[in-house]
């Protein structure tokens, strides 16, 4: 294992811990703002840019990255653009935006629906969020950024209500990444990894299942790593919203 004590770009001053710390609390309130806006016959860009102007007015520019706003079948795409698709009865929509605050970035996602769900979609959402709980949980210095992914993984890999093989192969990306002045740095939370977790670190907490043809779910928390545990930076509700 690698260990990555020491440097000074992923391992975090608390005055940059602070800034972040702002920057999410922004975000969180666009969340909150953004909630009675999502309804059947909105569209993914209308939202995407209703996200924009609150940042805007909050004077939390630029933004950390572009705003992910997908629905329905689209919810598929980790990294989709908004389009002109009008969300539908029965849909999900998965929001994933950051803003900056002097210079530091936030990143959160959250995932609701319209209308209703069906049980597929609520255990889909549950093995979700149950696997970023518990790796959320399990976060700490010292702990492996594999061993990190791994326990999100598996949690993914054993839903095996209605899939006979689980979840696994739905789950495409990494657990997470290092946060800073820039919204992807190192460390990566992800089955390749060597490096280990140190205090004062902030990444992300972000499991996901995308299918193709059907949709998909993400949560996404930004936390801060401390010897005992991490700190939450996000405070945005998690359970699921149905609109």
């Amino acid at each position: 294992m690698t260990t990555i004590e020491g440097d000074e770009k992923m391992i975090k001053e608390h005055h940059e811990i602070e800034k972040m710390q702002q920057a999410q609390r922004v975000a969180d309130r666009a969340f909150e703002y953004i909630l009675p806006h999502i309804k059947i016959g909105a569209r993914e860009v209308d939202i995407a840019d209703k996200i924009y102007k609150f940042f805007e007015k909050e004077g939390v520019l630029p933004l950390a990255f572009d705003t992910i706003v997908v629905s329905g079948v689209r919810g598929c795409l980790p990294h989709g653009e908004p389009t002109e698709k009008a969300f539908e009865y029965g849909e999900f929509i998965t929001l994933d935006f950051g803003c900056t605050f002097e210079g530091y970035c936030s990143d959160m996602t959250r995932t609701v629906a319209v209308g209703a769900v069906s049980s597929e979609q609520l255990y889909i959402y549950e093995t979700v969020l149950a696997a970023q709980v518990v790796a959320i949980e399990y976060i700490k210095a010292g702990i492996s950024c594999f061993d990190a992914d791994k326990v999100a993984r598996d949690i993914i890999s054993e839903a095996k209500k209605f899939r006979p093989d689980g979840y696994g192969e739905f789950f495409v990306h990494t657990l997470g990444h290092g946060v800073g002045r820039e919204v992807h740095e190192e460390p990566r939370l992800s089955s390749k990894s060597e490096d280990i977790l140190q205090t004062n670190m902030v990444v992300t907490v972000e499991p996901g299942i995308y299918i193709p043809d059907w949709g998909g779910v993400r949560i996404e928390d930004m936390v801060w790593v401390r010897d005992d545990g991490v700190v939450n930076l996000t405070k945005a509700p998690k359970e699921l919203m149905v609109l």
